[in-house]
């Protein structure tokens, strides 16, 4: 019950946020403080959300659109974070309506995954970290590949409608550094529980995984020294971007490549 009265409240007023900031693009009208405060406090509903259908009487439940519920509550909370000091609200129109979805296909639409209560709270915080961190990733590298065509349409004078409304080329590499960060953060925290909570994490089974984690995170470590040490930005900060992408869909499709079809093991 809990679960689907928060999930009502998140999408309630993710739409009434998603009308605000339309009045403010097409409309000229000054809804920042309200399309903020809105995404708040539907940000807050959407956690309830989030824990109420993972963390079930049945155990933990991490089927795909329980997963896909958590990953859009990380890109609305890293977003309107960062809309408190930069104007990233237009991207909010985007973002919202893809949380609405998510959250009602979590709560409606029937999925054959069946809730695991084998897990250690251990165990579960490792797995719920991964997701965090891959889902952080994955729009770090979306955001470097905008960030790639956005400087190409600039150069060649191009100024379709789609790039006057986004923010400026600057505030959007600010953002992918933010994005960086965290993404950093959650991939440490992914290594430490796993060699914590996971038996085999260092172990032969899960070796290729762990490597290329691991080498993802050494790639974050280095663009952020780069950035903070050599002032490293624009392509290069989005070549090392897509770079620890590239390593942790390694780590994540790659090792079970090679567990299944090469060894032969699940």
């Amino acid at each position: 019950m809990l679960a689907t009265i928060s999930g009502i409240i998140a999408v309630a007023l993710y739409l009434l946020g998603t009308w605000f900031q339309s009045q403010s693009l097409f409309n000229d009208k000054e809804t920042r403080n309200l399309v903020l405060g809105t995404g708040g406090i539907a940000l807050v509903a959407h956690l309830i959300n989030v824990v109420e259908v993972i963390n079930t009487s049945a155990g933990y439940n991490f089927g795909f659109f329980k997963i896909a519920t958590l990953f859009s509550f990380a890109i609305c909370a890293l977003v309107l974070i960062s809309s408190l000091k930069k104007p990233l609200e237009n991207l909010l129109l985007a973002i919202f309506p893809i949380a609405v979805i998510s959250i009602l296909f979590a709560l409606y639409v029937p999925s054959s995954y069946i809730p695991q209560s084998g897990y250690t709270a251990g165990l579960a915080t490792h797995i719920v970290l991964a997701i965090l961190a891959t889902s952080i990733i994955t729009i770090g590298a979306v955001q470097a590949m905008f960030m790639a065509y956005q400087n190409q349409q600039l150069k060649q004078g191009h100024h379709f409608r789609l790039i006057r409304h986004m923010p400026p080329l600057q505030t959007m590499e600010s953002l992918l550094f933010e994005i960086v960060w965290v993404g950093l953060v959650l991939l440490s925290g992914v290594i430490v529980t796993g060699i914590l909570f996971t038996d085999d994490f260092l172990g032969q089974h899960l070796s290729h995984k762990t490597v290329f984690s691991i080498g993802s995170w050494i790639v974050f470590a280095v663009l952020l020294l780069g950035r903070y040490q050599a002032g490293w930005r624009g392509a290069t900060a989005i070549r090392w971007t897509l770079t620890g992408f590239a390593f942790l869909i390694l780590a994540y499709f790659g090792s079970k490549f090679v567990l299944e079809l090469i060894l032969n093991r699940t």
